[in-house]
């Protein structure tokens, strides 16, 4: 039976909410990490015609910038996107105009960088009905680009010589992702991602728009690209097609991809630091000559914050936002340090445990193991040496992995969203002392497990799922569940919800006895409801729950549920660290700072930890 709380009651014992929470010095601590995303090299031409390399470089901090770089001195420039919401270059080509195109996410503009004028044009939007994200940008033979963009699957042509956009809008009334390549002939193809993979012909004389060649679901596979003859082709299991007009026809021995592009003299570049996602070290080799290296000394503002964790020695740890590396705070010597790549993931970690003195990650994409041991010498790798070591994906459909639980039959728990284009993500395991690893999908069908909580007493895992699935879907599901999982027997044991409507439990947090309180979220017949509830896991029933949006406002942030020394139970919004006592009531704000919780994370004795953006930050209770 579950006990619907009224506010009076909630409000009984620590004073009733408070009016005005007390306010705090914050403090601050840094920004431990100043790197770079959707880093990409494009040969080019200066204002004198003399050949150059641009990098368009994406920052969390600031907008978005691209260098110019001399490929013989290493000199460059650097010029800055303007505006707002323009941090991410996500696709970007060479015009036939000798200018520099870039697409920025997630303001969805087009930008223009023209040597021969001063910084970067701002185009416009490419398409506001809700292309936010540019997908791959192609230049047509007349000159044309071709972009496809996220939000919509939308396909927009802009041409350079009358400054004007046309908008064909989207190419799949589901799917969200769209890759365009232009043919020879002028017809602009399109891979459509995620949850059903194919191919779209656009005639952009006629606006003629037709599917070409299979259509497979995610985790199969079908690409399009240009071969080395310029024409394009679908590739797929079992066969090959090639394009032609508006149709697609057959090919037994399709060409290769065309070949990554040069400079005029037959030089190759890359950044030689790239695999450890640090994009200083830029790289020329001449052909059959040695490589020649320049230190690019650009300025980045900074990478947000995606994850703050109290480590197995007491230090703060946590991940920055693309690129993930980990960073370290020592709250005895104020020593933050970027310690570097930690994952063969690019994206953050998601989730950390401590287990056994060492540090366990998980990471976007692909939900990479990691562990780490503090009191050995850092050195990232795949090998059994390597300290940060990565231990490899937990499952084939896990991507992000936003919970993780350590402890349950010596394991690491995970629970994730799944794999672009599907639903239902996984409950893993992983045994360190085997290395080996399982995984449970569809527990809750077409949910994702996003919350975990070890319940001692009953032995038993709590979980509590999300409707959502992966990136570029759908729900199917309609209610979110907790259920308690019997790590031994491998199966759930019981499954139910706080509340009619629930769209996801996010966060889970054990006491004793064998109780789970957890913070949930939903649409009811009522309207919008934010719950804070407690599960009796021995008589299976939820102890109580109330609805707290009246009173919080906004959501209760990720797994951010915690123990305080006082015996209560602390979480967060972005505005507001509030907390109350297990039996549910003496709700109240402890502190509200607006809009600066950007990330929680772990109270230490009186002292909250906690990102905003780029910098991390603390306050100690009033």
């Amino acid at each position: 039976m579950i006990h619907r709380m009224t506010l009076a009651m909630l409000l009984i014992g620590l004073g009733g909410l408070m009016s005005a929470a007390a306010e705090v010095k914050i403090e601050e601590l840094g920004a431990p990490v100043h790197g770079v995303n959707w880093v990409r090299l494009i040969p080019g031409v200066n204002a004198a015609g003399e050949s150059c390399l641009y990098a368009p470089m994406g920052q969390n901090a600031a907008n978005l910038f691209v260098l110019q770089i001399n490929p013989t001195t290493g000199a460059f420039t650097q010029h800055i996107a303007p505006g707002e919401g323009s941090n991410y270059p996500t696709a970007a080509a060479w015009g036939k105009d000798n200018r520099l195109y870039v697409g920025a996410a997630y303001s969805g503009h087009l930008f223009c960088f023209d040597p021969k004028q001063p910084g970067l044009q701002d185009l416009g939007p490419i398409d506001p009905s809700g292309a936010s994200f540019p997908c791959r940008i192609d230049v047509a033979p007349d000159g044309a680009l071709f972009i496809g963009a996220y939000g919509n699957a939308s396909l927009t042509r802009y041409d350079p010589k009358t400054g004007q956009f046309t908008r064909f809008g989207r190419l799949d009334p589901v799917d969200q992702y769209a890759y365009p390549l232009v043919a020879p002939d002028g017809i602009a193809a399109t891979l459509i991602k995620m949850t059903r993979l194919h191919v779209v012909l656009l005639d952009p004389k006629t606006g003629e728009k037709k599917t070409v060649g299979p259509t497979v679901q995610a985790g199969e596979d079908l690409d399009l690209y240009r071969g080395t003859d310029g024409q394009l082709y679908i590739a797929f299991t079992g066969g090959a097609l090639r394009i032609r007009g508006m149709d697609a026809e057959p090919v037994a021995q399709p060409p290769n991809r065309e070949a990554a592009p040069t400079l005029p003299n037959g030089s190759t570049f890359g950044f030689a630091d790239a695999a450890m996602q640090e994009y200083r070290r830029l790289a020329i080799t001449p052909p059959g000559a040695d490589p020649r290296e320049f230190t690019l000394d650009y300025k980045a503002e900074g990478s947000d914050i995606f994850l703050v964790h109290l480590g197995p020695d007491g230090k703060i740890y946590g991940s920055s936002l693309l690129p993930l590396h980990l960073f370290r705070y020592d709250p005895e010597t104020s020593d933050l340090t970027d310690l570097g790549r930690c994952s063969s993931a690019g994206g953050e970690a998601y989730s950390m445990g401590n287990l056994g003195g060492k540090l366990y990650i998980c990471s976007y994409p692909g939900a990479r193991l990691s562990v780490y041991d503090p009191a050995q010498p850092y050195h990232f790798g795949d090998k059994e040496a390597d300290n940060p070591r990565d231990l490899g994906r937990m499952d084939d459909f896990s991507l992000r992995p936003r919970a993780m639980l350590v402890g349950p039959l010596g394991r690491i728990w995970t629970g994730s969203y799944p794999n672009y284009g599907m639903w239902g993500g996984p409950l893993a395991c992983y045994e360190p002392w085997s290395g080996e690893k399982k995984f449970w999908r569809d527990i809750v069908p077409d949910e994702s497990v996003i919350s975990l909580a070890w319940l001692r007493k009953q032995r038993l895992v709590a979980a509590g799922t999300s409707v959502e699935g992966g990136s570029g879907t759908t729900p199917k599901a309609t209610e979110a569940a907790l259920f308690l999982f019997d790590p031994v027997k491998e199966q759930a044991v019981w499954i139910g919800s706080p509340r009619p409507g629930t769209r996801n439990i996010n966060a889970l947090l054990a006491g004793p006895g064998g109780v789970v309180y957890g913070t949930a979220a939903g649409q009811g017949a009522e309207g919008a409801f934010r719950l804070l509830f407690a599960f009796d896991a021995a008589k299976r029933e939820f102890a109580w729950s109330h609805d707290v949006l009246p009173t919080l406002r906004g959501s209760v942030l990720d797994n951010s549920l915690q123990w305080g020394k006082d015996g209560l139970i602390y979480g967060a919004t972005h505005d507001v660290l509030f907390r109350f006592r297990p039996d549910g009531t003496g709700l109240e704000e402890v502190v509200r700072i607006k809009g600066q919780i950007g990330i929680p994370g772990p109270l230490v004795g009186k002292t909250f930890y906690f990102a905003t953006g780029h910098r991390l930050r603390r306050f100690s209770l009033p």
